[in-house]
């Protein structure tokens, strides 16, 4: 879309200048990728419960940390692939602004209150790709630049940046393919501050995400 908004400006300019010249075609570029293989991810667990707070179990002026769960995500495609990682957040709009990069929603409270935020991280000491050590590299949305890969966990990203997986530390020439990969995740969360959330009656969280294979 961009290449097309581009091509546009400039026969306009074009006409503008030059009016006698002016053409009545455009070209539009198409593109696009066929992968040889199907990449399925799966996740060891169908949901994520942080378990029952009451109001007295809430400081009022700090988050409240939740429970934390250790699921593993397994990616398995047909033959090694190129591919990245990215969440879509269903609840996206209802994350607390804890402060932590990639924030997931968790609902509101009657009032419109945010409830809160959890985070899904993968973690490098618990993972393997093809039987190897992950390292990790944040890329942009199309995979055009990427960060330098190491072995810090780094949550999943759910604004359209991309998480690779690298088999060295230290490049950031993107991701490499794999076969299968075996991402151990953290999912932990945090209440709002007590002060700040309307609490009359019981509130479910209503936290909601899906993982997404981005081809490279």
């Amino acid at each position: 879309m961009r290449n097309l908004r581009s091509a546009w400006a400039a026969s306009l300019a074009l006409a503008v200048a030059m009016p006698a010249l002016s053409a009545s075609t455009v070209d539009v570029q198409v593109t696009g990728t066929l992968v040889p293989s199907a990449c399925t991810p799966s996740i060891s667990t169908g949901s994520l419960h942080f378990g029952t707070l009451s109001t007295a179990d809430l400081d009022d002026d700090r988050h409240t940390p939740l429970l934390e769960h250790a699921p593993t995500l397994t990616v398995r495609c047909g033959s090694p692939s190129l591919y990245a990682l990215r969440l879509i957040d269903n609840r996206a709009g209802s994350a607390y602004p804890s402060g932590l990069a990639g924030g997931l929603g968790m609902g509101h409270t009657a009032a419109g209150e945010a409830l809160g935020a959890y985070h899904l991280d993968i973690v490098p000491a618990r993972s393997t790709i093809d039987a190897r050590p992950v390292f990790l590299t944040l890329g942009d949305h199309n995979g055009s630049r990427w960060s330098t890969s190491t072995a810090q966990p780094h949550a999943l990203p759910a604004h359209g940046a991309l998480l690779g997986l690298v088999d060295r530390a230290g490049v950031d020439t993107g991701a490499v393919a794999v076969k299968v990969a075996q991402l151990g995740l953290r999912a932990h969360g945090m209440i709002a501050p007590a002060r700040g959330l309307t609490l009359v009656d019981a509130v479910p969280l209503d936290g909601h995400v899906t993982v997404e294979v981005v081809y490279l």
